[in-house]
């Protein structure tokens, strides 16, 4: 069995399936999802079972749970408008990888089962419409690989007048744009500046910008529409 057939199974599950997902998952353990039924029948859930019953490794049991957490979100919305926004990205000329392919780098990439479940959730803000598919591409890459305690930090703390030093090391998450203001030199005579640097004795520089502020980028607009701290 290879990555193709967990992507095309991705694909028809994501696109054709009725997806029968029950309870509360949350403290469901891999084994239980192995054995569950009702999970097996859903293709791409089905194939990596018989994957893992070859003999896979707890690698790709993590990873079975990552996709059910991820399809959890999408069960409520019909598969018909499912599939005609994920073949609207397929026929398109503008994107070279498909929509099943990408889901599988990104749900693969996730920190864990949240995270999956997380990039789930704006997956399906773009299904909806609600986001385009490059606004989608832009928020799970920085969603996959958040903490909780990052996110739950930024909900509740961003905004547009936050200092840089305030941000820590979310100032390269992609959540926030960093703007660095020109730097302006002038001399007390403008004729000649090269003159200026070599007998700098003899005139008088003022320097003006350089600053770094950083504000909101839209990619963080979006998650904070979407989220919440509940």
């Amino acid at each position: 069995m290879s990555k193709n057939d967990i992507q095309t199974s991705l694909d028809d599950t994501i696109k054709s399936s009725t997806l029968q997902i029950t309870g509360d998952l949350t403290e469901t353990a891999i084994d239980s999802l192995l054995n569950n039924s009702a999970l097996k029948e859903i293709p791409v859930v089905r194939t990596i079972v018989n994957f893992w019953k070859a003999g896979a490794d707890i690698k790709n049991a993590l990873f079975l749970k990552k996709i059910i957490f991820f399809l959890n979100q999408l069960k409520d919305i019909p598969s018909e408008q499912r599939r005609k926004m994920i073949e609207k990205i397929d026929n398109s000329k503008e994107y070279r990888i498909k929509v099943s392919e990408k889901l599988l780098y990104i749900i693969d990439k996730s920190n864990d089962h949240v995270n999956s479940e997380l990039v789930a959730r704006l997956f399906r803000a773009f299904i909806q419409e609600k986001i385009t598919y490059d606004e989608f591409l832009q928020t799970s890459h920085i969603i996959k690989d958040i903490t909780p305690n990052d996110l739950r930090w930024f909900l509740k703390n961003a905004r547009e007048d936050i200092d840089i030093e305030g941000i820590g090391e979310l100032v390269g998450s992609g959540l926030f744009k960093v703007n660095y203001d020109p730097i302006d030199v002038k001399v007390t005579k403008e004729d000649d500046y090269d003159v200026y640097l070599e007998t700098k004795s003899e005139y008088k520089a003022f320097v003006n910008g350089g600053g770094i502020s950083v504000s909101i980028s839209n990619a963080g607009k979006i998650i904070l529409k979407f989220f919440s701290l509940g």
